[in-house]
């Protein structure tokens, strides 16, 4: 499996987010690291199919990605550095939703959803909402989200931004 980005450009009117980014992510863990305005949120973007390219192309095995739809989004995982996420729901809540947009059946979720809140060390909080995290709660909350249904390639922005030193460990 490769997920090829060609040339891969964003322009916000004149000034360039993205210029001619090209790359092959194979099955793997990938962190986007980069000073603030280098593109690595713009290219997430793209590669989520929430910003169009102004210029290049994105394909999974050969396929357009925007053509793939919900069966693109099973094999990718992807933790923006900052997102807002739905305050007022549960981390258990919040998953089993983020599942239902993966296309992930009901029982195939609950264990994952389970293994999942585990894996990111917040179990004893699962059924505190989303509002009440800290920081470095939340950006576990936004990796466990990334992992859900085990994608065969996981990108992250910034991954370990607001993670405490023991956190930082477990992450890795």
């Amino acid at each position: 499996m490769v997920l090829e980005a060609k040339g891969l450009t964003k322009y916000y009117g004149k000034k360039p987010a993205l210029v001619d980014f090209s790359y092959d992510f194979h099955p793997g863990i990938y962190g986007l690291l980069g000073p603030n305005g280098a593109g690595k949120s713009t290219l997430m973007g793209i590669m989520t199919t929430n910003l169009k390219a102004t210029a290049g192309e994105l394909f999974l095995d050969g396929r357009d990605i925007r053509a793939m739809g919900r069966e693109y989004r099973r094999f990718i995982g992807y933790m923006p550095q900052q997102q807002k996420l739905y305050d007022g729901f549960s981390l258990e809540r919040f998953l089993y939703y983020i599942a239902a947009l993966k296309g992930i059946d009901k029982k195939a979720a609950s264990e994952d959803v389970e293994r999942t809140i585990h894996a990111v060390n917040l179990w004893d909080a699962r059924e505190d909402t989303i509002g009440t995290y800290s920081g470095g709660m939340r950006q576990r909350a936004l990796l466990a989200q990334a992992i859900l249904g085990n994608p065969q390639i996981v990108i992250m922005d910034e991954p370990t931004v607001g993670l405490d030193p023991k956190e930082r460990v477990n992450f890795r």
